[in-house]
């Protein structure tokens, strides 16, 4: 007697179907630990695919298009990712609780500092028990885990970068091989593939660029202001300032202000409180930042790259609860939800509401 007989009934068809559902089980399962890196290989390869899509209308094949794009173009923004990161980590491990109280009782007169856990031994628990007992067993087993952690995540940034050589490469062989075997143009699986496809396009290549640039650029303006700030006028920690203001894009309409608006709030008092006479430059951050600055971005830099597909709302939210709930790797995985959850609704939910309702 067969057990498996694929003839005259959909057993087999079926049983082919769990065995897929399997697979993905397993490859879901032990690719977990490269999810963060996976998903940034995605958002590398949505900003390289336009940027070799046109060396290849120049005539290069798509090998060479591929190659030229991930060194010229990826490998320096990655480097640039991680210059920022570094120095943000740095910024941020310089400071000390008495700049806190500081900044806290400029911005905010009359605070309870001491309610504030500005205590080093409750901010850097790990610092403390490293002084504590500094033995050569205690260095050698971080300077291994550091080494380790450093070795395992350079790993997944070669294999992302990899995908992104690859996926850009091969991407009209897998886009045939998909409407020939898969779906066809036309199918309700296709245009919704199609759909996840634009708006991956416009939140990855739109939205988190848009991000990175303004970041990159107050950055630069924010060091540049201070190199003509007065004595003890410097904007304290710019490139924190700088990834505050471009998170803050996010949020519609005010987004950006506030952050300018505190940075003027704490200049300005510490102007009063010194001199007078040196409010000028508090005001010039604001002429320079939220007119001159904001016009740019509002006028070449968001036009160009940000799309109009989704609600600002949806954005906010997708950016805004990514890294809390996925970790540092959710700022890319959080609009990606968003992205296939809302063309999931748009799209297909419709045609299955309206199917059931003829069917009944």
């Amino acid at each position: 007697m067969q057990l498996w007989n694929e003839r005259g009934s959909d057993g087999g068809r079926i049983g082919w179907w769990l065995f897929a559902v399997a697979l993905v089980v397993v490859l879901v399962v032990s690719l977990d630990a490269y999810l963060g890196w996976s998903i940034f290989g995605l958002f590398l390869y949505y900003v390289a695919r336009p940027i070799a899509r046109w060396l290849r209308r120049r005539g290069l094949s798509s090998g060479v298009a591929s190659f030229v794009t991930l060194g010229v173009i990826i490998l320096p923004f990655v480097a640039l990712l991680g210059a920022i990161a570094v120095v943000a980590f740095g910024q941020l491990s310089s400071v000390r609780p008495v700049d806190v109280e500081r900044v806290v009782r400029i911005l905010f007169p009359g605070t309870d500092i001491e309610t504030i856990p500005t205590d080093p031994s409750r901010l850097y628990d790990s610092v403390s028990e490293l002084l504590r007992d500094p033995s050569i067993r205690s260095l050698l087993g971080q300077l291994r885990e550091v080494v380790g952690t450093f070795a395992v995540q350079a790993y997944g940034l070669f294999l992302a970068l990899l995908f992104v050589f690859f996926a850009v490469r091969d991407e009209e062989r897998i886009a045939d091989w998909f409407r020939s075997t898969v779906a066809d143009e036309g199918t309700t699986v296709y245009e919704y593939l199609r759909a996840v496809d634009r708006g991956l396009t416009s939140v990855y290549f739109g939205y988190t660029l848009t991000i990175f640039v303004i970041i990159v650029l107050s950055a630069v303006i924010y060091n540049v202001l201070n190199l003509v700030a007065p004595p003890e006028m410097a904007i304290p920690q710019t490139m924190l300032v700088a990834i505050a203001t471009g998170l803050a894009t996010i949020v519609p309409l005010i987004g950006r202000s506030i952050v300018y608006l505190l940075v003027v709030l704490y200049l300005g008092v510490v102007a009063v409180q010194s001199d007078p006479a040196r409010l000028w430059f508090p005001v010039l951050f604001y002429v320079i930042m939220g007119f001159v600055f904001d016009n740019v971005i509002r006028t070449y830099v968001r036009p160009s790259l940000s799309g109009r597909m989704f609600h600002t709302g949806l954005i906010m939210f997708a950016y805004l609860l990514g890294p809390p709930t996925f970790g540092w790797y959710g700022i890319f995985l959080g609009p990606f939800v968003m992205v296939v959850v809302v063309q999931f609704l748009w799209l297909v939910f419709p045609r299955m509401l309206h199917a059931d309702g003829e069917n009944g």
